[in-house]
C-alpha cells in the first residue's frame, strides 16, 4: 500500500494513544470514521503496524532498569542462539535484541531489578552463560528518560511525552499483572474480550485500567512500526560524556527534547552516560542533526557507538 499524509496523521495520533477509538481519531482529524478505519486495517495488513503494544513505567514498581550491550564471537553461532534461548527465560530480562553487523556490540539486554545486587546476580548469571563467546562488554543504569515516538509524523502538534525518573512501590495485584501482559500483545484488545480472558465484569477492567493509567505504570498505549515501510530510518547512538560538563550534557539533553527528529533521551550512570535515537527522512537530514551534536558535545565525547537492531529476540 501506499503511505498516504492522512496514513501518517493516522498513526501519529495512535502513537499518542492507540486505545482511542477511530472516532475520535476521526473527529481530531476532521476526515470521516470510515477513513480511519480502512486506513488503519490497511497498514496492519501491509505490515506497517505489525502490532499494539504498552509502553511500562517498571520504576512506578521500584525497579530500575539497567542496559548491558555485549560483543560475542562470530564462530558457534548455533550455540550462542542456544545460550539466548536460556537468557530469555530469566524473568527480570524486559527485552533482548540482536545487533546489526555495524555496531561494535553484538547483543543488547534489559534488565529491571529493585537493587543492585539484584542486577549484579543478573549480568553474573548472564555472563555465566555465555562465557567464552563474551568478547567485552559494557553496562549502565538509566536516570532519567524521555519517550517521544514518532513526532516526524506530525511535527506541527505537541506529541506526547513518556518520563522516567525516580523510584516508587505500587504493588500490582494478580489481575493487574495479567491485565499488563494482555495488553503488552494487543493494546487495542476491546473490553469485553480483556473481561472474557481475566473472567471479570468490564467494569473491573476499566477500572484497573484507570488505576494502571492514572498511577503512570502505564504510560502509553502504541503501534510497533515498520518504519523501513514509512521511509523513515531511526539511528541510535550510545555514548561515554565527560561526565564534569554536567552543563554541556543537560543543555544538549534539553536541546534533543525540542527537536522532532529525536525520539528517545536516556541520561544514564555507568560506562555509558547518554543513549539517545533520533529519526531522519533522508540522509540530508541525518547529516545536519549529526552535525548539531557534534557541535553541542563532540568535545566532551570520550566514546561512542552506534546501535542498530537486527532482530527483536523478546
Amino acid at each position: 500500500m501506499k503511505f498516504t499524509p492522512k496514513d501518517k496523521l493516522i498513526l501519529f495520533e495512535l502513537f499518542q494513544d492507540a486505545r482511542q477509538s477511530n472516532f475520535k481519531i476521526a473527529k481530531e482529524l476532521k476526515i470521516p470514521e470510515k477513513t480511519v478505519n480502512h486506513r488503519i486495517k490497511e497498514m496492519i495488513k501491509s505490515g506497517i503496524i505489525k502490532k499494539f503494544s504498552i509502553n511500562i513505567n517498571y520504576q512506578k514498581l521500584g525497579y530500575n532498569r539497567h542496559s548491558i550491550y555485549l560483543d560475542l564471537k562470530k564462530t558457534h553461532v548455533k550455540r550462542v542462539d542456544d545460550k539466548i534461548k536460556k537468557i530469555l527465560k530469566i524473568p527480570e530480562i524486559s527485552c533482548c535484541y540482536y545487533l546489526h553487523e555495524i555496531s561494535e556490540w553484538k547483543l543488547y539486554v534489559s534488565i529491571w531489578t529493585k537493587t543492585i545486587g539484584e542486577y549484579d546476580d543478573i549480568q553474573t548469571k548472564i555472563l555465566s552463560i555465555l562465557k567464552e563467546d563474551v568478547i567485552n562488554y559494557v553496562s549502565f543504569q538509566s536516570v532519567r528518560s524521555y519517550t517521544y515516538l514518532s513526532r516526524l509524523l506530525n511535527p506541527k502538534k505537541k506529541a506526547r511525552c513518556d518520563v522516567k525518573e525516580g523510584l516508587d512501590c505500587i504493588t500490582l495485584s494478580n489481575d493487574e499483572k495479567k491485565l499488563i501482559d494482555i495488553l503488552r500483545e494487543d493494546s487495542r484488545k476491546p473490553l469485553l474480550e480483556i473481561s472474557k480472558s481475566l473472567g471479570v465484569h468490564t467494569d473491573t477492567v476499566k477500572r484497573k485500567l484507570k488505576k494502571l493509567k492514572d498511577s503512570e505504570i502505564i504510560q502509553r498505549f502504541y503501534p510497533l512500526v515498520d518504519l523501513s515501510k514509512i521511509d523513515v530510518k531511526e539511528y541510535t547512538f550510545i555514548c561515554r560524556l565527560n561526565s564534569a560538563e554536567d552543563e554541556k550534557i543537560q543543555s544538549f539533553i534539553k536541546w534533543a527534547r525540542g527537536n522532532p527528529h529525536f525520539v528517545v533521551i536516556i541520561k544514564a550512570v555507568g560506562w555509558v552516560n547518554l543513549y539517545y535515537a533520533f529519526q531522519v527522512r533522508n540522509n540530508e537530514e541525518f547529516k545536519k542533526i549529526r552535525s548539531e551534536i557534534q557541535k553541542m558535545i563532540g568535545d566532551i565525547t570520550l566514546k561512542e557507538f552506534r546501535i542498530e537492531v537486527e532482530d527483536i529476540m523478546k
